[in-house]
């Protein structure tokens, strides 16, 4: 029995094949993932493993079943680098106040802060991951939309870890400014403004400019005209991308896409392969930015979502020579790596030329089939 580590996972692998392929040497796996096949491309290029930036080494293993899939996955103990943390936060995160009535309470309201990343249930091993690398918060799952959540709402463990964490690693999209203003409002919780009324008109200040602000139903026990909105920061990134946080930022906001298009050809169809990620108009300029940092793509807006911009890669070169690589040297973390790893097959069956088969074609569509929302664990 022969233990691998890929994309921060372990597997128990029973058999494996070696052959050249136009990436280099591949393996081929056999794991436990109900038959699933695993490429690894060796890259002339320096490959980075999981433990660079400051990442420690394995120690323990644990074993982690996820019923709702019916598949058992071994993974090791290995602390996420903190880059790519803070990119799957721009990405995946939300800082919130919840504030509410309670009788109790001197000022009669109830203010609760809250970090908190929501994910698809199959990402449970990524979501333990990162309480493992922040040591506290809980997670819980939420049955009725089949996901999980890790929350963090103790004052006392923000302070202590959640913002260090930010103000060491910043966070470089639009949400920064919500997370600046998250911390003006735990600087005024752990002083216990929150105990008279005075003190929560400070904080609803600073929750009018967060996020969406207020609903209509809060104004109501809140008017306009009594609330008194906190300047909203302005975020413009103009350093340099940490590849880990570009790496964190696409496990969440990242999709590796496949597009067999009918077509005048002699198999019927054309392979588009496709990398994306799509963000809020207001992030337009990072996105912008991510171009210039992998020197590829552009920038299309998104005409079923009109606040949406979509940076995108289609042509096969860029994909084969620049994203491919990218994500072999520093690898994606979560269960969208499977999605990479497909990605990555049919664009072996591209360069080989097989997609100009019947055959071909229809390994591709096997795989595509199996990919991103399709995909079951």
């Amino acid at each position: 029995m022969l233990t691998l580590i890929v994309q921060g996972l372990e597997y128990s692998v029973s058999a494996f094949t070696i052959s050249d392929g136009a990436f280099g040497t591949c393996f081929f796996f056999g794991t436990g993932f109900h038959g699933l096949v695993l490429l690894i491309f060796n890259y002339n290029a320096n490959i980075h493993s999981i433990h660079s930036s400051g990442a420690k080494r394995p120690s323990k293993s644990l074993s982690v079943i996820n019923k709702r899939f019916y598949s058992t996955i071994k993974v090791k103990d290995v602390e996420l680098c903190p880059n790519w943390v803070t990119g799957f936060a721009d990405a995946e995160s939300s800082f919130s106040l919840k504030v509410s009535k309670k009788s109790t309470a001197k000022s009669g309201w109830s203010v609760i802060p809250e970090f908190r990343i929501e994910l698809h249930s199959r990402d449970i091993i990524l979501l333990r991951r990162i309480k493992d690398y922040f040591g506290l918060g809980i997670i819980s799952e939420r049955l009725d939309r089949n996901t999980i959540v890790y929350s963090v709402q103790s004052v006392r463990d923000i302070l202590k870890v959640i913002i260090p964490h930010f103000d060491k690693y910043p966070l470089i999209t639009q949400k920064r400014a919500d997370y600046l203003l998250f911390k003006q409002a735990i600087n005024l919780l752990d002083l216990k403004v929150q105990s008279n009324i005075e003190g929560i008109y400070k904080i609803i200040g600073i929750k009018a400019s967060m996020n969406i602000g207020l609903s209509d139903k809060f104004k109501i026990s809140f008017p306009a005209s009594d609330v008194y909105p906190v300047d909203r920061p302005l975020i413009n990134f103009e350093g340099d991308f940490h590849p880990n946080w570009l790496t964190g930022f696409t496990d969440g906001e990242g999709c590796f896409y496949v597009n067999t298009k009918k077509a005048k050809t002699l198999t019927g169809y054309q392979i588009i392969m496709t990398f994306l990620i799509t963000q809020h108009v207001r992030d337009e300029r990072l996105l912008a930015k991510i171009i210039d940092y992998l020197d590829c793509g552009s920038i299309e807006k998104v005409s079923t979502r009109p606040t949406a911009v979509t940076f995108v890669v289609y042509k096969f070169t860029d994909i084969k020579d620049k994203i491919i690589p990218f994500f072999c040297k520093y690898p994606l973390q979560g269960v969208k790596s499977l999605d990479y790893n497909d990605f990555c097959k049919i664009a072996n069956l591209v360069i080989t030329k097989e997609h100009l088969t019947l055959e071909g074609v229809k390994k591709i569509k096997s795989l595509k089939s199996g990919m991103n929302s399709s995909r079951i664990l």
